[in-house]
This record gives structure tokens, sequence and C-alpha cells, in this order.
């Protein structure tokens, strides 16, 4: 089991474990375009995020019929587990109220 992420570890922020979270509860994967518009001005750069605290759990690719830029979340478990840790965590419809 990894050890557990802190929130000065490796770059991780409150603002970036939302960012994963509306990643996350939109499939995982959204166009850099959008992703850069909706989250720059909170100080959130997803491809930053890619090459840096996410590297190898998300990425950004080319889709080779369109040649657009996405990104994409890779390990949900990872992100889960860093929503849990942060209060972020997103629940199912029938999970609203605490168990």
């Amino acid at each position: 089991m990894a050890p557990a992420l802190h929130p000065d570890d490796d770059g991780i922020t409150q603002e970036v474990v939302r960012f994963l979270a509306w990643l996350k509860k939109r499939g995982a994967s959204q166009r850099l375009i959008y992703c850069t518009k909706k989250w720059e001005t909170k100080g959130i750069r997803p491809k930053e995020i890619c090459r840096g605290p996410a590297r190898g759990r998300m990425r950004c690719k080319n889709d080779p019929s369109t040649g657009e830029k996405w990104v994409v979340l890779d390990d949900l478990v990872w992100a889960d587990n860093l929503m849990i840790e942060f209060g972020e965590e997103i629940p199912h419809h029938s999970q609203w109220t605490e168990l």
C-alpha cells in the first residue's frame, strides 16, 4: 500500500485535489483547452499537474483523429484516496448522507 500524502507532499494542494475530483466526475478525461480555460483562474495548470505531482497517474494525450489534446486521469484509486484525505470525496447518488 502506498504511503498517504499530506497537504504539502509533491505539490498536492486542495485546489489540485478539487481539479482531480472535477475531472474524475466527468469521466476522467476532458479536452486540455477546456480544462485550462476553466481552471486557469484558480491557479491550476493541468499540463503542470501531469508533469509534476500526478506524473505517471495522469497524462496529456493527443487524439489522433482530431489532433486535440486531452487530459486523462489514469489512476482513479490514487485520485480517490487523495479526495478522501482532503475531504473532497464525491459520493455516489445514494451516499450523500454520512454513513
